[in-house]
């Protein structure tokens, strides 16, 4: 028996903890956040939309985000959001040494292996997973990935990963010169290939728009075939 799907869902207010699950798509009229200070997992923030899409209404215009290590998950759908925040916690030595520290990271993370997700600026530990990304700046400990990843804004940090699935491009659509996407950002393909950004730039392949594609990238660095020097039983000089 078929289920039939739920109407679409609207949610009005800052979403904060909690796991919640919902056959059909969801609009929200706010922000969503986690407690990331709470190690049971049964408070983190986790919506997982089942068949549909998420969306976040005018979130830019709204001030609307999803922060502090908060998961949504589109299982059929698209994500359609605003900026993506997420957060490091500097905590004391877990074994209790004076004056040393270790940090713990809280990805906010957005994932939608069948759809786009569109979003604003990630900034500050985020992880995105889609079949398409479309999203503005990444800034600081951010990871991407994708088959079809397109990055409008003009800012990459240093500290940022892209991974480009197989049979997939990226395409920066920044204009200008370049200078604020970093040359030590790693593009990162499925085969486990990585290289800097720095590599692509000085190849005149970042920016105006040029798609570069999974198959030139792992090209880059392949020795052409050597030609046989036999054919047909007589050396070939």
């Amino acid at each position: 028996m078929n289920e039939k799907r739920q109407a679409k869902l609207f949610i009005k207010g800052r979403f904060w903890a909690g796991h919640f699950t919902y056959d059909g798509s969801i609009v929200m009229a706010g922000s969503i956040t986690n407690p990331y200070f709470s190690q049971d997992a049964d408070n983190k923030t986790h919506i997982t939309v089942k068949n549909g899409n998420f969306t976040l209404l005018d979130p830019l215009q709204n001030n609307f985000q999803i922060e502090h290590g908060a998961k949504i998950v589109a299982e059929n759908g698209d994500i359609i959001v605003g900026n993506i925040i997420g957060i490091k916690e500097t905590l004391q030595d877990p074994e209790g040494r004076v004056g040393l520290y270790v940090t713990k990271e809280h990805f906010t993370e957005l994932s939608a292996p069948k759809g786009k997700i569109i979003a604003g600026t990630a900034r500050e530990t985020v992880f995105l997973d889609g079949d398409t990304v479309v999203v503005h700046n990444l800034i600081n400990n951010v990871k991407v990935r994708g088959r079809i990843i397109s990055i409008f804004g003009s800012t990459v940090n240093y500290n940022v990963e892209i991974e480009v699935r197989d049979g997939g491009a990226i395409t920066f659509h920044d204009e200008g010169s370049g200078f604020a996407l970093s040359d030590d950002a790693i593009i990162k393909l499925e085969n486990g290939k990585r290289f800097k950004l720095h590599d692509l730039k000085t190849s005149n392949m970042v920016g105006h728009g040029r798609e570069i594609t999974y198959d030139y990238l792992d090209g880059i660095g392949k020795k052409p075939e050597k030609r046989s020097r036999y054919n047909f039983g007589f050396f070939k000089k």
